[in-house]
């Protein structure tokens, strides 16, 4: 009687009949019964089309979740400490600009010392004003009598509005390429959408903050990184700390322009390569430069004309794109050869 090997690759079991005692046939795990195995860049070819390209417009726009803070105010800082000698204002006073906080009898590092034996040094009178327009905290009891350190800080004046703040992906920052022109911000459960002044686009406040992913990593990440717009909150809008919303947040508008998907492209911002099919069918990779994206179609702004025909999506780059590797090398391990009569 023959052997019977039993073969068990991967999730296919494989039964090989009327081998020779003794011979055995390693099969890798991947004979699932999928019939035979397509390279994936034959794949990738395979279900590419030929895209023409036209003329059409891109507004480029991009929703993000915000959240609402107070905005950040201005502190006032004992630079050399000192003893109070008055508090001229309270916590939550309204303040104009370089109006009197605190006055403090502090050091005279200037002054030569007091005659030879003297146990107070010199000293001077020392008011710190506020630096802004807006309304004042963090004074709590302090009073007459009290010394502060050196660097110490007494109060912070900040303004009576509200800012909404986003935290803008990393890779979408390449959709920035300055101010936002239009920013409207609809609040949850909260007021009609409105315009909301653009303040800023930079690194992140430590702390402070849009939403952060669930993951807690990347440029969202809640360890105080990353990049924020900010934008300032109409006075008659009404709105609470920590309350939530999305910023509808207008890039750029283009019209007339060479217009195809981004999945064309290898590459989506300045600079890209797209497969170009000539009328002979023959295919060339073609740099083009690159314009305004809403993350469906980008403009194309060098590279293409009006007719030409560009494979969709683009395929892949053996460069990077490369199938296999080390996931798909095979050891004894990957195999489990049964014997039986």
């Amino acid at each position: 009687m023959s052997k019977k090997k039993w073969i068990i690759a991967g999730t296919g079991l494989v039964l090989l009949a009327g081998l020779g005692g003794g011979t055995y046939v390693m099969l890798p795990r991947v004979l699932g019964g999928g019939g035979p195995e397509v390279p994936m860049e034959q794949a990738a070819l395979e279900t590419s089309a030929p895209f023409t390209v036209e003329l059409g417009s891109i507004s480029s726009v991009m929703v993000l979740d915000a959240t609402v803070r107070a905005a950040p105010g201005e502190d006032v800082t004992a630079r050399n400490g000192g003893t109070v000698t008055r508090v001229w204002v309270s916590d939550g006073a309204p303040v104009e600009n370089g109006a009197p906080i605190v006055t403090l009898s502090a050091p005279d590092a200037g002054a030569a010392g007091g005659e030879e034996g003297a146990e107070a040094p010199a000293t001077r009178e020392v008011t710190l004003y506020a630096p802004r327009v807006g309304d004042v905290t963090g004074l709590g009891d302090l009073r007459d009598g009290d010394v502060v350190e050196p660097g110490a800080v007494l109060a912070t004046v900040a303004p009576d509005e509200f800012q909404a703040v986003a935290t803008i992906p990393s890779n979408d920052l390449y959709r920035f390429g300055g101010e936002p022109r239009d920013i409207e911000l609809s609040i949850d459960q909260g007021p009609a959408p409105t315009a909301c002044e653009f303040v800023s686009l930079g690194p992140a406040e430590q702390g402070g903050g849009g939403n952060a992913p669930e993951d807690g990593g990347g440029v969202e990440g809640g360890g105080g990184g990353g990049t924020e717009l900010v934008c300032r909150v109409p006075a008659d809008v009404e709105a609470f700390e920590g309350v939530t919303g999305k910023l509808s947040v207008s890039v750029e508008d283009v019209s007339n322009v060479l217009a195809v998907p981004v999945t064309a492209v290898r590459g989506n911002a300045d600079e890209g390569e797209v497969m170009v099919v000539a009328e002979d069918g023959s295919q060339e990779m073609r740099e083009v430069a690159l314009g305004v994206s809403d993350g469906s179609m980008v403009e194309v702004t060098e590279g293409l004309s009006v007719g030409e025909r560009i494979m969709d999506p683009v395929p892949l780059d053996p460069r990077f794109d490369v199938p296999g590797g080390a996931d798909e090398e095979f050891s004894e391990e990957d195999y489990l050869i049964m014997e039986g009569e």
